[in-house]
C-alpha cells in the first residue's frame, strides 16, 4: 500500500488482537490495538485511526459502550467500524449488535473470520480497491458483504429497488 492506513483492533481476548493485527500487517496496514473500549478511547485522543475494528462483548466497557462514546465526537464520528464478534446471534451480543447494525456500523463479521475475509471486509471499509470475488467456501459471506457495502452508500430509490427485487425473489 502506497499510503498505508491505520487500523486500531479493538478486542479483550489477547490471541484474537495478535491473529487479527498479523492478518492487517501481512496485508499492509498499520495496526495499533486495545483491549477494551476505555482503552481503545484513549487511543483515539492521541493519535484516531482510519478504522475500527471493534469486538462486542468485553469485560470494563463493551464495544456497544464505545461506539455510544464514538458518536458523540464529531471526528470520531466519521471513522469506519467494522464489527467483529462471536456473540452475534445469542444473548450476551444480539441486542448491542442489533442497535449497531441500526444505529451506526452496520457491518460485521462472525467469529472466527479468516484472515482474508477480515481483510477485505477492511479494505471494503475503507474505499481500497480489492481483487473481485472469487467463488470460494467463503463465497455466501463475499455476497453479503458486498451487498452490504454497496447499501450503505446507496441512495433511497437505490435502496427501494434492491428491496422490490428481494422481495420479489422471496415470493418465487
Amino acid at each position: 500500500m502506497a499510503n498505508p492506513k491505520r487500523v486500531l483492533v479493538v478486542d479483550d481476548e489477547q490471541d484474537v488482537r495478535h491473529y487479527l493485527r498479523t492478518a492487517l500487517e501481512d496485508a499492509g496496514f498499520i495496526v495499533e490495538t486495545a483491549s477494551d473500549g476505555y482503552e481503545a478511547l484513549e487511543r483515539l485522543k492521541t493519535n484516531p485511526p482510519d478504522l475500527i475494528s471493534l469486538d462486542l462483548v468485553m469485560p470494563r466497557h463493551s464495544g456497544a459502550m464505545f461506539h455510544r462514546e464514538l458518536l458523540k465526537n464529531r471526528l470520531w464520528a466519521k471513522i469506519p467500524v467494522l464489527i467483529v464478534t462471536g456473540h452475534a446471534r445469542d444473548d450476551l451480543g444480539r441486542a448491542d449488535l442489533e442497535e449497531l447494525t441500526m444505529s451506526g456500523p452496520g457491518v460485521y463479521l462472525e467469529k472466527p473470520v479468516s484472515p482474508p475475509a477480515y481483510v477485505d471486509a477492511v479494505r471494503r471499509l475503507l474505499g481500497i480497491e480489492t481483487p473481485e470475488l472469487t467463488m470460494t467456501g467463503n463465497d455466501e459471506h463475499n455476497l453479503r458483504l458486498e451487498l452490504l457495502n454497496r447499501l450503505g452508500r446507496a441512495d433511497a430509490a437505490t435502496l427501494k429497488k434492491a428491496l422490490d427485487e428481494l422481495k420479489k425473489s422471496d415470493k418465487t
